[in-house]
């Protein structure tokens, strides 16, 4: 990493005492860097500092500081995100009861759009033109539609897992490991005709979207279930678009907190878009705008009062994890702080 020294103005020694001679910077830029490590790696363009106070400790660690902005421009990351077998003794884990673990996802209560899909020479539904709507953070199946020629299918939600109900019979997407507790309404089935299904279900995504992430944290992420060898048959034939509008609210994922902010404005509108989900998707954020951002890295927390980006995101489907290209164009992030994490 390089520093523009032409920027650069610190006042007093850039070493020492961290309590009583920080090294102030009015501004300075940084860049490029590069940093790898197993199975990922991290690259920026440029890093620019605004009024900030950086501080050494004595021994040489990491310093301390604060910034009125850092701009960061162009960050890439690439990863590969394995997904390992859970231990065999929780295989079979216990249903989750609803508890989230830490896991807060607030945006979710209030997510609103919809996932368009289309399915080409699928020879399990035919060729098919799915919709599925999403108001106030809710999945309703009954309003999902499965459409094809000849009678349309149906999707739904059973204790087994998500479904489609075809003229050829029922398949299941994704089958759960243990019926979820938290957040779902399952298909409702009449006794006087003949078991037909008379509600199809509904997902509340935040309790339900909490509840399967501190499972498949307690147990392994494929001990919350999997997907079908049918289902990866229609996702290699299935292309898909979407628009979701999240609430505004905290997000808590354990080292990574923030709050959603700018709703009303249409701010943090995520458009989804597939030529293949079995192979791959990609989301994109144009306008990204959080508040009270906190992250902490080993010993240090870092905080902003406020941050904006444009953000892309990829996804790869391999066969034994995840691949993950994340790009953010111009991340500002204002009334920063980097200090020790709190005990």
């Amino acid at each position: 990493m390089s520093a523009d020294r032409t920027n650069a103005a610190p006042e007093g020694p850039p070493f020492g005492d961290a309590a009583s001679a920080p090294w102030r910077v009015p501004s300075a830029e940084f860049g490029p860097a590069r940093m790898e490590w197993p199975g990922g790696s991290v690259e920026v363009a440029r890093i620019r500092l605004r009024d900030a106070a950086l501080a050494w400790p004595a021994d040489g660690g990491l310093p301390s500081g604060t910034a009125a902005e850092v701009e960061v421009s162009t960050l890439s990351l690439d990863a590969h995100l394995p997904l390992p077998e859970a231990p065999a003794e929780v295989q079979h884990a216990v249903p989750s009861s609803g508890g989230a673990d830490g896991w807060r996802l607030e945006p979710l209560e209030r997510l609103d759009g919809a996932v368009h899909a289309v399915i080409t020479d699928a020879a399990l539904l035919f060729d098919a033109r799915v919709t599925v709507p999403v108001s106030a953070g809710e999945v309703n199946f009954n309003q999902a539609s499965v459409e094809h020629i000849g009678p349309d299918s149906r999707m739904g939600i059973s204790r087994m897992g998500l479904y489609v109900d075809a003229p050829g019979g029922r398949t299941y997407l994704l089958q759960f490991a243990t019926p979820p507790h938290a957040g779902v309404r399952y298909e409702q089935r009449s006794a006087l005709l003949g078991h037909w299904t008379t509600d199809r279900g509904q997902v509340s995504l935040r309790p339900f979207l909490e509840s399967m992430l501190a499972q498949m944290a307690r147990t392994g992420p494929r001990a919350a279930g999997g997907f079908t060898a049918q289902a990866r048959t229609l996702f290699a034939r299935t292309a898909m678009r979407g628009e979701l509008r999240p609430g505004d609210g905290v997000i808590d994922l354990g080292p990574l907190q923030a709050r959603l902010v700018g709703r009303a404005d249409g701010r943090n509108t995520a458009l989804l878009d597939s030529a293949a989900v079995g192979r791959g998707l990609s989301v994109s954020i144009d306008d990204v705008a959080l508040a009270d951002l906190r992250l902490r890295l080993g010993g240090r927390e870092l905080s902003a009062g406020s941050a904006s980006a444009r953000l892309r995101l990829r996804v790869h489907v391999l066969d034994d994890g995840l691949a993950i290209a994340l790009s953010l164009g111009t991340l500002i992030l204002r009334d920063v702080r980097l200090l020790p994490a709190p005990a």
